[in-house]
């Protein structure tokens, strides 16, 4: 169990929106945070206070599940194989900006998920933690954009054209 690689399932992408079956808020962190770049056990040191059954509620409640022969690192601006549907839609289905003439991501729901989970990460615990949680709230496409536009507006506050520019760039915002 803690040699291998897990991912949220979509009960636990909807789980963390409606804190309906996981009240522990250790077991409710290592939901929140868990992907297949790192083992169970890796998760489990990151996540203060985790203990084995906190990973073995989250697998029995089929929150998360085990990743066959994922990579030790997911790519940032890499496709997402496989179908993916999210909120009832389909993750390739273009949706509409909010703002007229606002810039469209070029990464379907899953692909712009996913790298803004893996841009999250890399921003340390505490505000890779705030940012995924930002995610996690994402309810459609046109939120999700909204969000990764706004993050590269705080990119570019604080880091420079060029950092904002290279996470355009991955986020499919050319």
């Amino acid at each position: 169990m803690l040699e291998e690689r897990y991912e949220k399932t979509e009960a636990g992408r909807s789980e963390i929106k409606s804190r309906a079956l996981v009240q522990a808020r250790v077991a409710r962190n290592l939901l929140l945070v868990i992907d297949a770049s790192k083992t169970g056990g890796e998760w489990l040191a990151m996540v203060q206070g985790a203990a084995p059954g906190d990973l073995e509620l989250l697998v029995q409640h089929r929150l998360v599940k085990v990743t066959a022969g994922a990579p030790a690192s997911m790519p940032m601006s890499g496709s997402v194989p496989g179908p993916a549907t999210r909120a009832g839609g389909s993750a390739s289905r273009p949706a509409p900006s909010r703002l007229a003439g606002a810039p469209s991501s070029s990464l379907d729901y899953t692909q712009l998920y996913t790298a803004l989970n893996n841009f999250a990460k890399q921003q340390g615990l505490l505000k890779g933690y705030k940012l995924a949680l930002e995610v996690e709230q994402c309810a459609d496409m046109a939120q999700l954009q909204t969000l990764a536009l706004d993050i590269i507006d705080r990119v570019r506050a604080t880091k420079g054209d060029a950092a904002a520019h290279e996470l355009r760039a991955t986020l499919g915002f050319n």
